[in-house]
């Protein structure tokens, strides 16, 4: 190819991706489509290509395109790395299985490698392979963020509730303003009946986000479970007075209540708190104002 051919093919491919970027995705096929028609030898031409049709959400179509590109240098890492989000996307597990694999081979020393084959082994069940990569994910980078989420998800679905919440409290440290986490460590510890354990994680929480009606109605809860009635009372009473419309702080104040022998109170407090929930979720299913 003479140079100034190759010049015009490096443009048009610059062109598309620049276009990737403003997610204008017709446009940025039609630069590659210009690239290719220079050079259909190009790899990063048809990998491009098959991101916009992606992007129109001709997922097929794509996929089609990434093979071609994958023919065309198979050690691609990008593209190879690309291919397997799509068949992941698409539901196609144990074929991004496979590319995970090839993925780890090509890169062993690569924590985002590691970290998609947990992923997908987590999604085709095989658990104790997905701790395994989560793991290694974690030995490569240990402030892998979502790796570290994932591996406290996992453990958690196993049942392995202790081992979750020490995974749950290792990723507060590292997102010590992100709320999540420390309130996932509450309700296990609840589940666990550590109250104690469980109203510090909540306090925690809130002391990161003073907002966050998770963290709120858990310490109340947690409160409640510890015998401090009048505590957990007030607690959710202030959660309501914040948001009258929290249907977790009227269900939480009608549990108070009943244990408090205020039966009358208990109930009005109960009936207010399921009316909420059915409002929730008529809004969630999109029939509010229906036929539901």
């Amino acid at each position: 190819m003479d140079d100034k051919k190759s010049a015009e093919l490096k443009k048009k491919i610059e062109e598309g991706h620049e276009l990737l970027m403003k997610r204008e995705y017709r446009k940025a096929r039609q630069a590659f489509d210009e690239a290719i028609r220079i050079d259909d030898k190009n790899a990063r031409a048809h990998a491009g290509k098959a991101n916009a049709l992606f992007g129109l959400e001709e997922l097929e179509k794509a996929v089609g395109e990434m093979e071609k590109a994958l023919a065309l240098d198979p050690e691609d890492h990008e593209i190879l790395d690309n291919y397997g989000a799509y068949l992941f996307n698409m539901g196609k597990h144990k074929e991004a299985l496979g590319v995970a694999e090839r993925l780890v081979q090509m890169a062993p020393d690569d924590p985002d490698a590691w970290y998609k084959l947990a992923s997908v082994r987590e999604e085709l069940g095989e658990m104790d392979a997905a701790l395994e990569a989560y793991n290694k994910t974690l030995s490569l980078s240990p402030d892998f963020l979502d790796a570290l989420k994932d591996k406290a998800g996992l453990l958690e679905k196993a049942g392995r509730l202790k081992e979750a919440a020490e995974a749950f409290t290792a990723a507060s440290e590292i997102a010590p303003g992100e709320p999540y986490f420390l309130n996932c460590v509450g309700q296990i510890m609840g589940r666990l009946g550590n109250y104690d354990e469980a109203l510090s994680a909540f306090e925690k929480a809130q002391a990161a986000d003073p907002e966050d009606e998770y963290a709120k109605n858990g310490f109340a809860a947690a409160l409640a479970k510890l015998g401090r009635l009048e505590e957990a009372l007030a607690a959710f009473e202030k959660n309501i007075a914040s948001n009258k419309d929290d249907p977790f702080a009227w269900d939480g104040k009608s549990f108070v209540l009943k244990i408090m022998g205020r039966v009358e109170e208990s109930e009005k407090a109960d009936a207010e708190a399921r009316k909420l929930f059915r409002i929730q979720d008529s809004l969630e299913k999109g029939t509010f104002g229906g036929n539901a």
